[in-house]
């Protein structure tokens, strides 16, 4: 009942919550009116760019690997099956499964691979709050993005919070070792071998040269990413300055880290939408805009993550039932391979 609740009931209540609030005393004719009027041109050059960004994505991955040579076909199709996943599994789950996959098909710990998404997904808000940073000094209007700013600190909290301790992990590793040869417990030394080896995977976010470079390849990413959200407005023939996009792309990624629906569904849309109407933008023609830029995530990796996931079913059901088991019984040797 507990993992029901977790997992299905409390993300689809948010969802459910979140789309009567984005949709409630909506004009459906100026919705349909205006997704009808959408310029198609615009539309394409923001699909171009969204692929582009997954390609730059699966580059940047790359150098988020401690050790060991990754290939770049594998790292474009664990990554985009990873997405993908995310936007039919609640929680953003697909994150796991990426995890769990990468680590098969990169011959790496899957401990190893989660620890590198979570440098990835450190290294976006970091660049993000940058961005909305930079852009905020531009803005006539401060009142719709004071959220955005508290997002942008609890990123640059967690960044500082999580430099600190691989500062001091050599510390941390002997105390983990100290505890592990101590207990009998089986479940505990696996979970403190598992701890070990993820602070192990975040060491790419200490090593200057490996900084540099993740953050070049961000700034690239977000970029392209900002592109998009201009294509979209002009879609509209909304004609928003580059900070006023900024701040349309902050707020569609920041709300689309709450727990929810697959991706983000709901939240993304009643979030978005609001900030836009706060610049000015018509309540129909904002969710419009958002509904548009949220279906162009999901269509560029429908149909190649599908296509991914079809050819890795056994490999997922292996992954998700070997991760079923170490849960379940987890042995005191399992780091190893895992």
């Amino acid at each position: 009942m507990k993992k029901q609740l977790t997992h299905i009931i409390m993300p689809w209540s948010i969802t459910l919550i979140a789309l009567w609030i984005a949709f409630r005393g909506i004009d459906w004719v100026d919705l349909s009116n205006n997704l009808k009027n959408t310029n198609p041109r615009w539309v394409i050059a923001a699909i171009i760019l969204t692929s582009f960004s997954y390609i730059l994505r699966s580059i940047r991955w790359l150098f988020l690997f401690p050790e060991g040579k990754v290939a770049f076909f594998d790292s474009l199709r664990v990554l985009i099956l990873g997405f993908f996943m995310n936007n039919i599994l609640p929680a953003r789950a697909g994150e796991l499964v990426r995890a769990h996959v990468g680590g098969k098909i990169m011959g790496k710990r899957g401990t190893t691979v989660l620890a590198t998404i979570a440098s990835e997904r450190l290294a976006d808000g970091l660049t993000i709050s940058f961005m909305f940073l930079i852009f905020s000094a531009a803005l006539h209007d401060y009142s719709y993005s004071k959220g955005l700013f508290l997002v942008s600190m609890i990123f640059a909290g967690i960044s500082m919070a999580t430099i600190i301790v691989l500062f001091f992990r050599h510390k941390l590793f002997g105390s983990i070792e100290k505890k592990a040869s101590k207990t009998t417990r089986p479940a505990t030394r696996y979970a403190l071998e598992r701890v070990k080896i993820f602070l192990e995977g975040l060491e790419p976010l200490i090593n200057p040269v490996s900084i540099i470079i993740i953050a070049l390849w961000s700034g690239a990413i977000w970029s392209v990413e900002l592109g998009v959200y201009y294509c979209v407005t002009n879609a509209f023939d909304q004609m928003l300055s580059l900070p006023e996009c900024a701040v349309f792309l902050v707020a569609v990624n920041f709300s689309s880290l709450i727990p929810a629906a697959p991706g983000g569904l709901g939240t993304i849309e009643a979030i978005s939408s609001h900030i836009l109407q706060v610049m000015g933008i018509t309540r129909e023609t904002a969710l419009s805009m958002v509904i548009t830029q949220h279906l162009i995530q999901y269509l560029v990796v429908a149909l190649p993550g599908l296509l991914i996931m079809l050819k890795l079913r056994k490999l997922i059901s292996q992954a998700q039932a070997e991760n079923q088991i170490e849960r379940e019984a987890p042995p005191v040797n399992s780091a190893v391979n895992s």
